[in-house]
């Protein structure tokens, strides 16, 4: 069985000789993001969305990791409600 790899596209010549304007369009592209985020009501934080942005690019399908961050809401409120009951 072949695996076939896959490289990442050569960065244009106007991102290798300008970093910071890049630095600063991805900037951007994140508070763009997270403002739609809280447009959304998503309860991401900068952090946690940069996170998932970056998984994302990584190949992680979207809705799967909305899956995951929503189970582990269902859970994280279940053990506070529990720990309240023993309280």
């Amino acid at each position: 069985m072949e695996v076939a790899l896959f490289e990442s596209p050569p960065l244009p010549f106007s991102v290798m000789a300008n970093p910071a304007a890049n630095l600063n369009a991805v900037r951007e592209t994140m508070e763009v993001l997270f403002e739609i985020s809280r447009i959304l009501n998503t309860g991401l934080d900068m952090e946690t969305l940069s996170i998932c942005v970056r998984l994302c690019e990584q190949g992680i399908n979207p809705e799967a990791l909305s899956a995951v961050i929503k189970e582990l809401r269902k859970a994280t409120e279940a053990l506070k409600a529990a720990e309240n009951m023993t309280s």
